[in-house]
């Protein structure tokens, strides 16, 4: 009888470890890491190089795993195993984002379907209470998030969409209704927090990292360019929905810089 009891107790151990109570699901290129995508040139230098990480997307993500203790970070790319596996391993763990598994490509034909097929598998299996998508608007992004939302209604869900580009100019997946559009890291800590999925004292360390990072950039001589706002961003889509009580001098001067760089 204790045999069976330790059977059962052991069964239930394992059923509950591959069950996660929230999964964050991340794009990588032009999501968390500067990248440009859709342009050649763009992707030729990234792929060189690990440290160009969107200003304080790693510091957000470190926050959500020590604030909660049942959550997962899984990430997702279309780009080919052979090819960037390496890469994007090296640029996640020296970047210090928390990682529980890179999702790729097997071969080297991509396959459209790729991100879809993942995230079913791990909605299925882990049954989570909250899922939270970051993407952009540069490859596919929203219409799978968008896809997944309308496949799985029962699940909660919040999607942040990196405004990378602009449908008056490259993109062709615009954010979708339901979705949250971004433009740096900031705007997603505000949200988080007004949702109650982080605490309001976190706050701080974001801003002040972006703020620092945006100061850096205007002085100019980054190997990689500037990692707040990169040149080659098209953000005439993005719209400021927050309101803040008593919003510190950094937190108005990067709302400015938002305004200027994304004007039409």
């Amino acid at each position: 009888m204790m045999k069976f009891s330790a059977l059962i107790l052991s069964l239930t151990l394992v059923s509950q470890a591959a069950l996660a109570k929230i999964l964050v699901i991340s794009d990588i290129d032009d999501t968390i890491k500067v990248t440009h995508v859709l342009a050649k040139s763009g992707a030729a230098t990234s792929f060189v190089d690990e440290s160009s990480r969107f200003a304080g997307m790693p510091e957000l993500y470190q926050l959500l795993k020590k604030s909660h203790k049942d959550i997962e970070f899984h990430y997702v790319s279309l780009a080919p195993w052979l090819l960037m596996r390496d890469k994007h391993e090296d640029f996640l763990e020296e970047n210090d984002f928390p990682i529980t598994k890179l999702h790729m490509n097997m071969g080297i034909k991509q396959d459209p379907e790729l991100k879809q097929k993942v995230i079913r598998k791990l909605l299925d299996k882990k049954k989570p209470e909250l899922v939270i998508y970051f993407g952009d608007n540069g490859q596919f992004d929203t219409v799978v998030y968008d896809q997944m939302v309308k496949e799985y209604p029962q699940i909660p869900y919040v999607s942040y969409i990196r405004e990378a580009y602009s449908s008056l100019g490259e993109s062709k997946y615009p954010t979708l209704p339901g979705q949250i559009g971004f433009v740096t890291t900031v705007e997603v800590a505000i949200d988080l927090i007004q949702k109650k999925i982080l605490p309001e004292n976190i706050y701080g360390s974001i801003e002040r990292e972006v703020f620092k990072r945006l100061l850096r950039d205007e002085e100019g001589g980054e190997t990689f360019g500037k990692m707040v706002f990169p040149w080659w961003q098209d953000c005439r889509d993005f719209k400021w929905q927050w309101t803040v009580e008593n919003p510190s001098l950094q937190l108005l001067a990067i709302e400015s810089a938002i305004a200027k760089k994304c004007q039409k």
